[in-house]
């Protein structure tokens, strides 16, 4: 494996795991707005502006040789859109997609792992609580 990975989305959770992808993957991130992929700080992997629900753009960076795709954009339904794309179509096994509404990942393929950054912090705020319980 070349560890090749595209994130799709650049906004903060994209940016964030490009930076922290960068020394130890090589990294291609796609995302429809070019001033973002502008923006990104700290990173020296590659970029392109595109669509990533286009085909093209996908041919274009690479999917055919990536082994994991991570798609953080804001948007459900293109996260889960490219986690069947990208899983049915050119077989990635390392898929993840973020999910703010966590009762979509019944229509998620069991396969792909969701990130659900509000249950996350809900269950760190509870957590936090039964150790503050506890004590």
């Amino acid at each position: 494996m070349n560890n090749n990975t595209i994130i799709i989305g650049a906004g903060r959770m994209g940016s964030s795991i490009a930076r922290s992808l960068n020394n130890r993957s090589n990294v291609m991130v796609i995302d429809k707005n070019g001033e973002k992929l502008s923006r990104l700080q700290d990173y020296s992997g590659f970029v392109e502006a595109g669509d990533a629900t286009e085909i093209r753009i996908l041919e274009k960076v690479g999917i055919r040789e990536a082994d994991r795709v991570i798609a953080v954009t804001d948007d459900d339904n293109i996260n889960i859109f490219l986690a069947d794309l990208c899983t049915k179509v050119y077989g990635i096994k390392e898929m993840y997609i973020k999910l703010k509404d966590s009762r979509k990942r019944k229509i998620v393929d069991e396969r792909v792992v969701c990130i659900c950054p509000f249950d996350l912090s809900l269950n760190f705020f509870e957590e936090e609580h039964r150790k503050e319980v506890a004590e």
